[in-house]
């Protein structure tokens, strides 16, 4: 079990760090007009920030770390990235281009694709002291050195990875993609929190996707997984609430009703 205590007092002034390292510019408009701007959801965290809030923050770090903590990705390929792997650059650095949205790595979604790695995923780990996820983390294979994740931030991908993942293959059905939700359910519930951004069609706000998928409906049959996670824990370069806050039932119903929406 982590120490909670020790990463909610450690963790807002990590980011405090983060936030004086940002441009002059940056820093004077902190206001709610403009902080929208420089980070996902509000400036900096909690000062008592809960389990909940914390796995959120680990899950957006395994989707794209230096989004979150502001920095510049690494330009090479990541070195322990396979030869005959179709990714380059960047996006071999985040934790998902290897271990996938189902966290299975080649036992999953990722089993084939441009981004078939045959790298397992991090399923193993679920449950694990956290503490020993970060060691691997810093490890030679893996190479996050404390410049480009500091400590703090590091101790909370790997809260992420023990206490923040969900058993994929039982909410998604492998073969169809169909998430086991309530759809009606889902639907009150998308109406009224996720369409004031995505409009009520799914077709308004959509950042940082890959695979040419434009719109929530399209998202969420061809890639339910990757929709999963970010319904949990919410999207990078997006003000995008994370409904890992609510219990799971409610997000596979989210899941569920953004299936039916329209895809073109």
């Amino acid at each position: 079990m982590p120490n909670l205590a020790r990463l909610s007092g450690c963790l807002p002034a990590v980011l405090l760090a983060l936030a004086v390292s940002m441009p002059a510019a940056a820093q004077e408009e902190k206001d709610y007009e403009n902080k929208g701007f420089y980070q996902s959801y509000i400036f900096g965290a909690p000062d008592k920030p809960s389990e909940a809030w914390l796995l959120a923050y680990g899950g957006r770090l395994y989707d794209m770390w230096w989004a979150v903590l502001f920095v510049d990705p690494p330009e090479s390929t990541h070195p322990s990235y396979p030869e005959d792997g179709s990714q380059s650059g960047p996006t071999t650095w985040r934790c998902v281009e290897c271990h996938g949205w189902d966290y299975r790595g080649k036992d999953g979604y990722y089993a084939e694709g441009e981004h078939a790695t045959g790298i397992t995923g991090i399923r193993s780990m679920a449950g694990a002291d956290p503490a020993d996820v970060a060691k691997i983390l810093r490890d030679s294979t893996h190479r996050y050195s404390a410049a480009m994740i500091p400590d703090d931030a590091l101790e909370t991908l790997a809260l992420f990875v023990s206490k923040g993942q969900v058993d994929m293959p039982a909410l998604v059905d492998a073969e169809t993609g169909k998430v086991r939700g309530n759809a009606e359910r889902g639907q009150r519930i998308f109406q009224n929190l996720c369409a004031i951004c995505h409009d009520f069609d799914g077709q308004a706000w959509i950042t940082g996707e890959e695979d040419g998928l434009s719109n929530i409906g399209q998202i969420a049959v061809n890639a339910p997984w990757r929709a999963l996670h970010k319904i949990m824990n919410g999207q990078t370069y997006a003000d995008m609430p994370a409904l890992r806050a609510l219990d799971i039932e409610t997000v596979l119903d989210v899941l569920a009703y953004s299936q039916t929406l329209p895809q073109e």
